[in-house]
């Protein structure tokens, strides 16, 4: 059986008075260290933006977020993955490889794609990404992924500035979790490619989100993720 498509998000905000370094040395070290990595198909990385209505947004998440697509999660189990992450494991104390772990609201997490279940995936020339997190009950998480998949992203993808969108699940067995101080990761994941910060303004988007299904699933469900970030890495 074919491994399902593996994306890992890491949140994370950043050493305050090397801010600037250390987005130096993520887009020139970090990120192309991992992209040499047979597995690796892409990597990029954002910024939160503010002013966006609570309406719409939850507040509190970390200033950084970094998404990495992959083949699979053996990736992360193989020799170039091990070797590399041996090597920086290595290096002193205070190196960004190290540090980074130790930031607030750091956490990073491997999910398994959901949704679609097949075709193929390549990063569009959109600058900003929407994520939303979900915890679902158990005995409903059946009734959410009908939901999701035949009624919420269909209707959401309509609305203007909507390019693609994605469901995931955090794959706990396979590659655990890593969570620094603050640091939180929900257990379903959407990421939707959108086009600018103002998605949110449009009628259409008001009433992608009206039905009854809608407003059936959101009464149990807690959303615990729902920020706009703009790309930083790679410019373009």
């Amino acid at each position: 059986m074919t491994k399902k498509r593996t994306l890992i998000m890491v949140k994370v905000d950043p050493p305050i008075e090397q801010e600037t370094e250390w987005n130096n040395w993520y887009n020139s070290k970090h990120i192309p260290d991992r992209l040499a990595i047979p597995g690796f198909l892409a990597a990029r990385r954002f910024t939160k933006v503010e002013g966006i209505s609570q309406s719409f947004i939850i507040p509190g998440e970390p200033k950084y977020l970094s998404l990495y697509d992959l083949t699979n999660t053996k990736v992360l189990k193989g020799e170039p993955y091990s070797k590399l992450r041996e090597k920086e494991a290595s290096l002193p104390p205070d190196s960004f490889e190290n540090i980074t772990f130790k930031l607030p609201g750091f956490a990073r997490g491997v999910y398994e794609q959901l949704y679609p279940e097949q075709g193929e995936y390549k990063p569009p020339r959109t600058k900003f990404v929407f994520v939303v997190g979900h915890e679902i009950p158990r005995n409903k998480q059946k009734e959410f992924s009908a939901w999701y998949n035949t009624e919420h992203i269909p209707t959401v993808l309509r609305v203007p500035g909507f390019v693609t969108g994605r469901r995931f699940v955090l794959d706990e067995r396979e590659i655990p979790p890593m969570l620094g101080s603050g640091g939180s990761l929900p257990k379903y994941l959407t990421v939707y490619d959108v086009e600018n910060e103002k998605i949110f303004e449009s009628e259409a988007f008001e009433k992608a989100s009206v039905s009854p299904w809608s407003t059936w699933v959101r009464s149990w469900f807690t959303r615990k993720m729902c920020t706009l970030y703009h790309r930083i890495y790679p410019e373009e």
